[in-house]
Order: structure tokens, then sequence, then C-alpha cells
């Protein structure tokens, strides 16, 4: 990215974000229409670089281009806002409803649909700061013309679609994640611990926001949860995607919050000989019978027994000591020794707790 020159003839907001594309003349004509939602006067906080682009290849370039404004808005945007790898639309009362999937999930094809009947906010990323507020990406959608080269993508305006406006401000309301494939069940709501390890996946730098799954789970709560959609055709679902901003929302489950804490340095006395001990983990909410714990940039659901070791290890302990607060929470099992042995042992190889060998 760049500073220096002189003014970039195409200025784009991406993300609430002013970004300008050096490029001039039928390049830029060509990109003003592309970007016609997204144009602004405003001064241009970044420029991409347009060094390695093939400038010979239209279609290249401007997808490459679309791709570099994206990532220039999602730095400009890290550690302040929620960003999912995601489409959005909004209805004329400024409700948005977010579809998450990775690549391929058919987000494209679902805001394809869905906006024709609701407001165009982006078919690829959505970024929600603390307030729910949506920036809107209303890039250019990345479109197969020729059924002969489906890997040759137009990049085409949400206006030379006809794809709907939506209004000045909206917030987010409703979160539905994409599983396309055989299954076409449709429309189901997922447990939070799981929506929130699987949307996790689908964001980016989502490590430096301060407590990151707080903030997840604060989000789903607000939404009234998250629904999963198993589907073969968007287009049979399009009418539960829009009629879903209507449905009564989930309501929130109790949850308690685990701020994050370094472990591998831990001040005060050394752990106590042969202790487990918790690795340094970044954030964690607890559900009823589930742990969502992130460590690094990862996120673990834990569940069962898994939860009752984490929760114990609030100070480091022995196994003799795990072993008896198992047995005083569900009672003596024949096998609880291997039960719980075999438990620590998983959750240190996912890096979530420290062997005795390697906690002193």
């Amino acid at each position: 990215m760049s500073r220096e020159g002189t003014s970039p003839e195409v200025v784009v907001e991406a993300l609430g974000v002013p970004i300008g594309i050096p490029v001039t003349g039928a390049a830029a004509d060509r990109l003003r229409r592309q970007w016609s939602r997204a144009l602004t006067d405003r001064d241009p906080a970044t420029v991409v670089d347009l060094e390695h682009l093939d400038g010979h290849d239209p279609v290249a370039l401007d997808y490459a281009l679309t791709s570099r404004v994206t990532l220039a808005a999602l730095d400009a945007t890290a550690g302040s806002r929620v960003n999912l790898h995601a489409g959005a639309v909004a209805d004329d009362e400024g409700r948005a409803l977010a579809v998450v999937g990775a690549s391929g999930s058919g987000k494209t094809t679902a805001v394809h649909h869905l906006a024709r009947r609701l407001g165009y906010l982006s078919d690829e990323t959505t970024s929600v700061d603390e307030g729910l507020l949506v920036h809107p990406h209303p890039k250019p959608l990345s479109v197969i013309t020729d059924a002969d080269a489906p890997r040759v993508k137009q990049s085409l305006s949400p206006d030379d679609l006809g794809l709907l406006r939506a209004p000045a401000t909206s917030y987010l309301h409703r979160i539905v994640l994409l599983h396309r494939g055989e299954d076409d069940s449709g429309l189901v709501p997922l447990a939070p611990a799981r929506a929130i390890a699987e949307i996790v996946s689908q964001t980016s730098s989502l490590p430096r926001l301060e407590d990151p799954v707080r903030r997840l789970a604060d989000m789903l709560d607000a939404c009234g949860g998250a629904w999963g959609l198993r589907y073969r055709e968007l287009e049979h679902w399009v009418d539960d995607l829009v009629g879903l901003l209507d449905v009564e929302g989930q309501p929130p489950l109790p949850r308690l919050h685990h701020p994050g804490r370094r472990t591998d340095d831990p001040a005060g006395d050394d752990p106590a000989p042969h202790a487990w001990v918790r690795a340094s983990w970044r954030d964690a909410v607890e559900y009823d019978d589930e742990l969502v714990v992130m460590v690094g940039d990862r996120v673990h659901v834990l569940a069962g027994l898994g939860v009752v070791l984490w929760l114990a290890l609030e100070v480091p302990r022995t196994t003799d000591d795990l072993l008896a607060e198992v047995r005083e929470l569900w009672g003596d099992h024949p096998d609880a020794v291997g039960l719980v042995t075999g438990a620590l042992e998983l959750l240190a190889q996912e890096g979530l707790l420290h062997a005795p060998d390697a906690a002193g």
C-alpha cells in the first residue's frame, strides 16, 4: 500500500475506508462503472499497489484490484471490528442479514438472489462494529457470464446487475452460516458454542480484538443467535432467508466470561510438582455444558469432562486432585483414572494444557 504521489483518479469507500486505485484512462472509466455504489470524494486513507498486476488482461486486473481494495480495508479496520467472510443485505428498516461462509459456499450467489428483494451491502465481506453497525462494501460482484468459461468471472457493478440499494444505515440483525451440499434440510438454529467456532474460521484478524470470543457471543445474543442453512440450490431458500428477518430470535443462553490470561510464565510461586497448568488463552466463554476457548488464533469447543478439567485448572493441580474433583461432581466410575488421564492428555495435545513435565 502507498500514500505517495498525486491523488488517484478512482477513490472508493470500502468498509467505510476511502481507498485510492491508481489507474487512468479506460481502466479508470471501467472501474468507476464497476464501483458505482462505492465512489467517494474523500481523500484516500491508502492507495492500492499495482505492482505485479497484469494490466493487459482487464478481467484479471479488475478481480485482483477488488481483492487488494478489500485487503486494504480489512487491514485498516483490524482490531476494531468483527470482519466476517460474509455477504450482507438489508431491508428498508436497516435490518441486515449476513450469510457467512468459506470460499465456494455460495455467498455471491446468495446475495445475487437476495439483493433483488433486499438492499445490497456486500457479497464478500461484512464489517460489524461494537454497536452492530454494518459498514458497507458494495464492491463489484464476480459473475460467470459465459457458461463455456466457468473459470472466468467478470466484475460487474451491482447497478448493472439490478441489485437493490441498501438504506444509508444498517445494523446486523440475523446471521446465517451457509452449508452447500446434498443435504437440503434448510434453516436450523445453531448452538452458540458451535456457531462461534464456525464463525471464527470465517473472520479476518479476530484475535486482534479485545475479548474476541466474548465479542462474538455478544453479537450472537444481539442477533437472536445464528442459523445454519443446508442447501443444494440457493434459490429454493430465498423466501426462508428473507423471512428470517421477521422470525423471533433465539433467546440468549446464560454464559460466563473467562478473560484471557498468560499462564506460560505465571506470576508468584511455581506450580506444585506434577501439576497440570492451563496454557495461555486469549479468551473463553462458558455456556451451560460447553466451553469455547481461544488459544492463539484457534478456537476449541470443549464439552463434558473437558469443561470440568479446564475449569478446575483455575490454579495448577495434579492428576490426583483433578480425579478427586471429577469424582465429587459425578461420582465414582470403574474407569475414572483412564478417562481423566486420557482427557488431560488430549487437552494437552490440543495445546490447551501444559503436561506436568512441561509445566514447571
